[in-house]
């Protein structure tokens, strides 16, 4: 066991090392392509262009997704995130796995402007990772960190969930409520408030329209998926730009 651990230990260094080593050629490519570049006398690298990456590494931590899950052009997923199918990172939305693992289910969303962080240690003695289960919907601007969301569990618009707090399955929590670090929204229940409280008990048809709910979300990330390409496209602009210019 020692020597396994000895082992995990150096492949770990190494790989670390590999990926300076990459960011270094990385770098230096970049510059030798600048300077040929000028020799040239095309200074197109100086165009003003989004260097924004959707998906982020750290080091040899990858966001994992599913080849169906909606992302954003300008959200961000950073570190040791997974994404099941028919999941959606919705605009400005932040997911980072940089301290523990994020695990998404499948049919969840979550909202615009929205983070969801991990934590390297939980007060409360419960993982410090963050699980959001199946079709789960997160609303807009809410701050989700270190916690566990059930599947059919609803979030609602900024809302925010501390370290080691738990939505169980078909819970939901109201608009603009902070559920405490260590805090409970049990099974069917209805919670609400700073800090949250029992509201009520779900009906069952609003049991029945969590699922309908998250469908609906993951039905209109397909159509902003196919707005998109999977490349850049600043290159056809430039190309349209050069076309009028030659015309002037």
């Amino acid at each position: 066991q020692v020597c396994a651990a000895h082992y995990g230990c150096r492949w770990g260094a190494m790989k670390r090392v590999l990926v300076g080593v990459g960011k270094a050629l990385r770098d230096t490519g970049q510059a030798v392509e600048r300077m040929g570049m000028r020799a040239q006398d095309n200074w197109i690298f100086q165009e003003k262009i989004c260097r924004h990456r959707a998906l982020m590494n750290l080091f040899d931590q990858r966001p994992k997704l599913r080849p169906s899950v909606f992302v954003a052009p300008n959200a961000s997923l950073v570190g040791n995130v997974s994404v099941m199918d028919e999941s959606s990172i919705w605009y400005g939305a932040v997911v980072r796995g940089d301290q523990s693992p994020v695990d998404i289910g499948g049919k969840s969303s979550i909202g615009d402007r929205s983070v969801v962080l991990s934590a390297s240690v939980n007060p409360t003695g419960f993982a410090a990772k963050t699980s959001i289960g199946d079709w789960v919907t997160v609303g807009q601007g809410c701050v989700l960190r270190g916690c566990t969301v059930e599947n059919f569990a609803v979030v609602g618009d900024g809302c925010v969930i501390g370290e080691g707090a738990l939505v169980e399955t078909h819970g939901m929590l109201e608009a603009g409520s902070v559920l405490p670090a260590g805090g409970l929204v049990p099974r069917g229940e209805v919670h609400g408030g700073n800090p949250a409280a029992f509201v009520r008990k779900l009906e069952k048809d609003e049991i029945a329209a969590i699922e309908k709910k998250a469908e609906d979300v993951s039905m209109s990330a397909k159509k902003h998926a196919d707005e998109f390409l999977a490349y850049s496209n600043t290159y056809q602009l430039r190309e349209q730009l050069g076309t009028a210019a030659g015309k002037i």
